[in-house]
């Protein structure tokens, strides 16, 4: 959908080494440059500045990485965030949905 142009999808840029990390492990380096080439291709990339890390130190989340991706979704006017995991964003600014969720709201018939 997002490489349709169907939605903007924000990719949280400290999500990269991540990224990197998961692909190479399960495949080839070439494969996860290919993925990193991929991500500015077809998102936004959502970075915070000093304010942003500091905020979503203050959120009242129990996990580091997903306040400051409740930050970012925040800060780049997402209106949800997609993740297995929705108990983890109770306390998020930004709604957070699964993506069986997403898709049964979003997707094209």
């Amino acid at each position: 959908m997002v490489q349709q142009s169907e939605v903007t999808g924000v990719f949280p840029a400290h999500g990269f080494t991540t990224l990197y990390y998961l692909v190479r492990k399960h495949a080839t380096r070439p494969d996860a440059e290919a993925a990193m080439d991929d991500v500015p291709r077809n998102f936004e990339v959502g970075n915070l500045e000093a304010v942003g890390w500091a905020r979503a130190r203050s959120l009242p989340m129990t996990d580091f990485e997903d306040a400051v991706e409740a930050v970012v979704a925040d800060e780049t006017h997402s209106e949800f965030i997609i993740t297995r995991n929705t108990g983890d964003f109770a306390h998020s600014p930004v709604p957070a949905v699964t993506p069986v969720e997403f898709l049964s709201q979003f997707a094209p018939s």
